[in-house]
């Protein structure tokens, strides 16, 4: 059988391998591995391969622990008594016994499984998400400048900073790429001198950007993705000329694919790098913030250090700049400095830490009912032990007996627990895999595999072994005769026992507490009003072609969107730049101004977002219209353009949705009047509050734009 289990067997059972000593595995493991890819193709149905799983793990933790021994030399008898001492003899007779008890085995290699393979998930995910370094050059020395992205003079005035030896900006955007088969959309990311130094990226074919290339801004690195996917993996592709929005661009290089994008910068998918164009209007004026902005402090200088000269240029900035860098009160708008580490996990360290501990608990939980189960079953063999002991087993061989058959269930359990963590692991990134940042680089390797295997050996050891000696405590004519009080109920032992269930009850209670407080959120968020209608909308995101001009653009998208109104299924159909839920986890598109005008007095305090779309758009999301009504097809052209603002907004300028009706909004050169208001709508995510909206005619957008999203209701 191949596909995605199969593929999630193999890599747990190749993880698994480890477990083996060095020499062992270097000259066995690949051998064992594709033996065991063989098998498991010849194996079908799930009842099957359930029974290959169990076979062969359970069979590698047995030659795993035979191995260990004979590499510790401790597995040949050792002299006296009757020979029980001998590591190696003693693991067949653990096996044996094992064996005998099934149900007792299967349970606690079970609950170890479950801890351990729930505790090595969220183990790897805070490992390589909040512990590892970046993969960066002097990781520990790179800031990010939080508050949204930054204006291009800004940026400029910034290098001037003594703390800070390299400042590097960033804008990513869309675009169309043509050159190369059938036309593609595209992330693009337009980057400064001196960015792939800073992060010490490698070229796999030709060059990347140098300074010289931000004079025409007319040179281009592919990613690895796009070279194969778009180019075949050409090696020939340094030099070719592709168009990229309409204009040439010159490949220069191919980015290598060890590369980690810094996600707090470009996001999650950057398939194109270019220079930045400083000539470009963009990038010259104060009031427009387009670049995310990190940097490397100089030698001895702190991160106090970059916030002091950062507070110092803001204050000369709201000095010469006062509506771009002042708030509504008056006050300087400063931008904190964090580390780019922090930057990078801030969203999810809470989540993350809330996991981990649910998991402990969980693991905690699961060691207490090991415990419960092998106390249990050494009161079960007081005789037995008595018997050995008559026999002339020593203490400290009885003692061994018992680790080994410990370190058994610990060795299949934390088998069985890797194999779970894989298939875990695999689930849930795939919720969303953009969520999570560096999650392109998240596996199992051998830290995570040392590590399970710790917490597997400690279980067994401390909440199976210990429980286990029990049953060698007593008076031994007592436990010949099968009457002491200490081989059924002891006073120790009832304290033992009433203590593992105090415990396991309590942290039982803060379990379920967790749940339900999760479980809480999750239906707060459920209940959250969208302010559309989800159910029964399908949506696509298109990528217009040969388009120079606006009112091509909307003539092409009026076409496609007509003949899928034309469709029997199709109740209604409409487009915009953008649609709800598009842009997720932080993100926003595509155009924000701030504050808004109404008859010569600006509103300050807010940003508005223009979401430029078809007359369809509020019957097929769903949006529903508080006042008014949307303009008609024959409004369009007229000035002042007509709209339809969201409630809040209607609320922050005039009072009430009703009262902003016929009103003109916007400075002299682009002016709105207010048609209709519109609930609003949680544009950006459940987790996000709703943000001001300003909703106009898709034909009044003045550009030709690369991309647009379809929503047809059926």
């Amino acid at each position: 059988m191949t596909g995605p289990r199969s593929s999630v067997a193999a890599r747990a059972y190749a993880a698994a391998l480890w477990l083996l000593p060095p020499g062992v595995r270097k000259q066995d493991a690949q051998e064992m591995a594709l033996a065991f890819v063989d098998l498991w193709a010849e194996t079908t149905g799930v009842v099957a391969q359930s029974r290959v799983l169990a076979r062969v793990f359970f069979a590698l933790a047995v030659v795993a622990a035979v191995e260990w021994l004979d590499v510790m030399g401790v597995t040949k008898s050792t002299s006296g008594g009757n020979g029980m001492m001998g590591w190696g003899r003693n693991l067949r007779f653990a096996l044996r016994t094992l064996s005998k008890a099934p149900a007792f085995t299967f349970t606690t290699v079970l609950l170890i499984a479950l801890g351990v393979g729930a505790v090595t998930t969220m183990f790897t995910l805070v490992d390589h998400i909040l512990l590892r370094p970046l993969p960066y050059p002097d990781s520990d020395r790179l800031v990010s400048v939080e508050n949204g992205s930054h204006s291009g003079p800004l940026f400029q005035a910034m290098q001037d900073f003594n703390s800070v030896e390299a400042w590097v900006g960033s804008r990513v955007d869309d675009a169309r790429l043509v050159g190369e088969g059938d036309p593609l959309r595209i992330d693009q990311a337009v980057v400064s001198r001196g960015f792939f130094s800073l992060f010490g990226a490698r070229p796999a074919l030709g060059r990347l950007l140098v300074e010289d290339d931000s004079v025409a801004a007319n040179s281009v690195v592919l990613s690895r993705g796009t070279w194969q996917r778009a180019f075949g993996s050409d090696v020939d592709v340094v030099g070719r000329s592709i168009s990229i929005d309409g204009a040439p661009v010159t490949i220069v290089g191919v980015l290598d694919a060890s590369f980690e994008l810094p996600q707090s910068l470009v996001g999650t998918s950057v398939d194109v790098w270019r220079p930045i164009n400083w000539s470009g209007a963009d990038y010259l004026t104060t009031d427009f913030n387009v670049l995310d902005v990190a940097g490397r402090t100089a030698q001895g200088a702190s991160l106090a250090d970059v916030q002091s000269e950062a507070d110092a240029l803001l204050e000369r900035m709201a000095t010469l700049y006062p509506a771009d860098y002042l708030n509504r009160q008056g006050d300087v708008t400063y931008k904190p400095m964090l580390g780019l580490q922090e930057s990078s996990v801030a969203q999810v360290r809470s989540g993350l830490g809330l996991l981990l501990g649910a998991v402990g608990l969980l693991l905690l939980v699961a060691c207490l009912n090991v415990a419960h189960l092998f106390l249990a079953r050494g009161l079960g063999r007081v005789q037995e032990m008595a018997v050995r002991r008559a026999l002339g087993a020593g203490t400290g061989g009885l003692v061994r007996q018992l680790l080994v058959e410990s370190l058994v269930v610990s060795l299949v359990g934390g088998s069985l627990g890797l194999l779970l963590a894989v298939a875990g692991l695999e689930s849930f990134l795939s919720l969303n895999p953009g969520a999570l940042p560096r999650g392109g680089v998240i596996a199992l390797d051998l830290r995570v595999v040392v590590f399970a295997a710790a917490v597997s050996v400690a279980t067994a050891v401390m909440f199976g072994l210990l429980p286990a000696l029990r049953s060698m405590r007593g008076e031994l004519a007592n436990e010949l005769k099968g009457s002491g009080r200490t081989s059924t109920s002891g006073r120790g032992t009832g304290r033992l026992r009433s203590s593992l269930v105090v415990i396991e009850v309590a942290l039982s209670l803060v379990l379920v507490a967790e749940a339900g407080l999760l479980l809480k959120s999750f239906l707060q968020v459920q209940a959250f009003d969208a302010g559309f209608v989800a159910e029964g909308v399908w949506t696509v995101s298109l990528t217009p072609t040969g388009i120079d001009e606006p009112l091509q653009y909307v003539q092409a998208m009026n076409q496609i969107e007509q003949s899928l109104a034309s469709l029997p299924a199709v109740r209604s159909v409409a487009y915009g730049l953008t649609l709800p839920m598009e842009f997720t986890g932080g993100g926003s598109c595509c155009w924000a101004g701030r504050g808004m005008e109404v008859d010569g007095v600006m509103h300050e305090g807010f940003r508005v977002m223009r979401h430029p779309v078809s007359r369809g758009f509020f019957e097929t999301l769903g949006v529903e219209l508080l006042a008014g009504s949307i303009w008609a097809e024959s409004q369009e052209s007229e000035t002042p353009t007509p709209s339809v603002l969201s409630e809040t907004l209607a609320i922050e300028l005039f009072g009430s949705a009703q009262a902003a009706l016929g009103k003109v909004i916007g400075s002299e050169s682009r002016q709105w009047q207010i048609t209709g208001v519109a609930a609003d709508t949680r544009y950006y995510g459940l987790d996000r509050a709703p943000q001001h909206g300003l909703f106009l005619p898709m034909s009044r957008f003045p550009y030709a734009m690369p991309r647009a999203h379809m929503a047809v209701r059926v």
